[in-house]
């Protein structure tokens, strides 16, 4: 998903006041506008592995679509809104007496199921009864050991090989990275109270950056590590504990709501600084990227999230609760997990069928495989995940 995916999380919904429109909300209530941020992520993620990749003959378009690379990022905006998430989860449960069954319950219902299914009809094509023959195998091997994916241990073979393995659990590592922070955050969050947990997120938040450096230049393949490992991804999903964190404090919510002006220059700083990254087509794995990329998306992002949560009205508010952009947000995570894979295999029966069109046929493949991936989503949200959530909502924290 990370999460794809990494890997999305729920909502909260939050409830305004008129007559006292600076008072802290309640945030046990549903925030519609974040289901839209959300839809935001998965859309980039979306555009980066259907559009930004294709390659034509015109250098003009190429360097028009090179603007487009760092769409990959979708999945950075999906770390901040996930530490956002789960952060504000525990702080509010941190005194329950069934905090932690609660919260691995919640999370186990609503990753693992869908995750597990999707996992296993990959891996059930590379069993040893060799049920299913075919090509499938062939064109997405099974590099790593089959136990890595079950056991969100795979970032660590990714690491070791330099490169993500089968392509159709390729978004897989992100969520990894999520599952392997769920079982840090919740420990730090009930142990560590007031400014010293503030203290704790912004340490993190500051040293990531050079634990990054450290391994571009201490492992073979440093570069892929900064992007998959946990711990070098864990200022963004910080970024969104530590918003979580603050927008509880009535005086910090008083000045974020009563200062939008100083929040959007913020934020429209950081946005030049994100348009240079694109215009500059650092990639990934690049050292500018790896070093301090990451740290400006993600707080470029964390304000993005800080004004979709102090806003109940005007354009950004009113773009992000689109009902289509909405529903995307809500069919994000079966989105993220299958997209990839049906992407790939539509573009290998377009390739096929339009030999002499290689650009249009890498476009009609992708498209055909996101529609194809947005039916499934909504099938499984209908008759899958939403069941499954229902199930892990009768685990109560209080």
């Amino acid at each position: 998903m990370a999460t794809t995916a990494a890997a999305p999380t729920p909502s909260l919904k939050l409830a305004y006041s008129a007559a006292r429109p600076h008072i802290t909300p309640d945030w046990s209530n549903r925030i519609p506008a974040l289901d839209g941020l959300r839809g935001v992520a998965i859309l980039l993620v979306l555009l980066c592995h259907s559009v930004f990749g294709l390659e034509t003959s015109s250098p003009l378009f190429n360097r028009l679509l090179a603007l487009g690379h760092i769409t990959w990022s979708g999945v950075d905006l999906f770390f901040v809104l996930s530490g956002f998430l789960i952060g504000g989860i525990l702080l509010d449960a941190r005194s329950s007496p069934c905090y932690y069954t609660t919260f691995y319950a919640r999370r186990a219902y609503r990753i693992l199921p869908l995750y597990f299914l999707v996992a296993g009809i990959f891996l059930f094509r590379h069993s040893p009864f060799h049920m299913l023959p075919g090509t499938a195998g062939d064109t997405s091997a099974l590099t790593f050991p089959w136990y890595s994916y079950l056991t969100f241990t795979q970032t660590f073979f990714m690491v070791q090989h330099g490169w993500y393995g089968a392509p159709g659990l390729a978004v897989t590592w992100s969520l990894a990275v999520e599952e392997q922070f769920y079982l840090v955050t919740p420990l730090l969050v009930r142990l560590i109270r007031g400014s010293r947990l503030v203290i704790a997120l912004l340490l993190t938040i500051a040293l990531v950056p050079f634990l990054r450096l450290l391994l571009r230049h201490a492992l073979r393949h440093g570069d892929f590590a900064s992007y998959v490992l946990m711990p070098c991804r864990a200022d963004d999903l910080c970024l969104g504990v530590l918003s979580a964190y603050l927008v509880r404090q009535p005086k910090f919510w008083n000045q974020l709501t009563s200062r939008q002006n100083r929040l959007w220059a913020v934020t429209g700083v950081l946005f030049a600084g994100v348009a240079f990254l694109a215009y500059k087509d650092f990639g990934q794995f690049s050292q500018p990227m790896t070093v301090w990329g990451y740290s400006l998306l993600g707080l470029f992002y964390t304000c993005c999230l800080l004004i979709t949560v102090s806003r109940s009205s005007g354009k950004w508010h009113d773009a992000l609760c689109r009902p289509w952009l909405m529903q995307l947000g809500t069919l994000a995570y079966c989105t993220y997990l299958l997209h990839y894979p049906l992407i790939k295999t539509g573009r290998r029966i377009t390739s096929a069928l339009l030999p002499a069109h290689p650009e249009a046929s890498y476009l009609i493949g992708a498209f055909s495989a996101v529609a194809l991936t947005l039916c499934l989503a909504m099938l499984s949200w209908r008759y899958f995940e939403k069941p499954m959530l229902r199930r892990g909502h009768k685990y109560q924290y209080f």
